[in-house]
Parts: structure tokens; C-alpha cells; sequence
């Protein structure tokens, strides 16, 4: 779920620095979550190129279905 949330922050932010600063850790850090991610996953999730971050294609579908089950985890600790 970390890397999830880690992810969805990056893809809401398109910038490292501010997805960590918004899941208050290091922006080292939130970089080793997306690149273990993406280890696991076996594909790039984001093209790193200066100072933004760009989704590629799989990380578009990706960040769409990682809301939707961060949704899903959300509305089951609400109940």
C-alpha cells in the first residue's frame, strides 16, 4: 500500500520533491519506493527527465487503477 500511495502522490504532483514532500519523507526516499515499484512491477512507471516526472503510458493505467483500489482501502478502514 506504501508504494501505491507513494506512486499515486507522484502522479498527482508530476514532481518527486513535492509527492515526498506531501507523504512527508525525503525525496531520496520516495525515489526508492517508485523504483522498487517498478522492480516489481518489471516496467517503467515514470520517465525522469529534469525536474518533473512524466507517467508513461503504463504508469497512466497504473496510477488509475492504484486510486481506485486506494479508494476501495479508504472506504474499508471507514467502515
Amino acid at each position: 500500500m506504501r508504494h501505491l500511495r507513494y506512486f499515486d502522490a507522484l502522479a498527482k504532483f508530476g514532481h518527486f520533491g513535492r509527492a515526498a514532500e506531501a507523504c512527508s519523507i525525503s525525496q531520496p526516499a520516495l525515489s526508492v519506493q517508485i523504483r522498487e515499484l517498478e522492480d516489481l512491477i518489471g516496467a517503467p512507471l515514470v520517465e525522469r527527465g529534469g525536474r518533473q516526472a512524466r507517467l508513461t503510458g503504463l504508469g497512466e493505467e497504473f496510477a488509475e487503477r492504484g486510486r481506485a483500489i486506494l479508494r476501495s482501502v479508504d472506504e474499508l478502514e471507514d467502515l
